[in-house]
């Protein structure tokens, strides 16, 4: 059913995912100016270009999957096991694109253009949120699936 909360949920993490594709994930200042990491690539502010092509391409997928994955899910409301296994895909996907962007991109970046400092910015956030919003979904299914199991012993 739509009005279950674990809708809410599901939603709300494909809301925060969608809003990755427009929030920088991270700001490198190299001295003469500054680029931000986004899931597009990295962009240059001096002259707005970008920096992507293979390199910013798991990112990009990801995220994809990242959104596509909780909407999926909603409309699987009939098959609560499958349910399950897509939020906890989507806790999987989520954290692996954590690792990417601080284990790999932020410190490559760095590196690459010597930048002096590092800000990680609210796109850096969105997965650490949609992680926690994903295990409630995961929760509130969870009390579902038990619910219908003590239903079917009462007959």
């Amino acid at each position: 059913m739509i009005q279950r909360i674990q809708t809410v949920f599901l939603f709300l993490a494909a809301v925060f995912a969608g809003i990755l594709f427009f929030s920088p994930i991270a700001s490198f200042d190299y001295g003469e100016g500054f680029m931000k990491l986004t899931v597009f690539g990295v962009e240059n502010q001096a002259d707005a270009q970008y920096f992507s092509g293979i390199y910013a391409l798991p990112l990009l997928l990801i995220t994809i999957l990242i959104l596509i994955v909780p909407l999926v899910t909603i409309f699987m409301y009939r098959k609560r096991e499958l349910q399950m296994k897509l939020s906890s895909l989507n806790v999987f996907l989520n954290a692996i694109l954590c690792g990417l962007i601080f284990l790999f991109y932020a410190s490559n970046v760095q590196k690459t253009i010597a930048a002096e400092s590092v800000t990680y910015l609210f796109g850096t956030y969105v997965p650490l949120i949609n992680m926690v919003l994903s295990v409630l979904a995961m929760r509130w299914i969870k009390k579902d699936i038990d619910l219908i199991k003590s239903i079917d012993r009462l007959r």
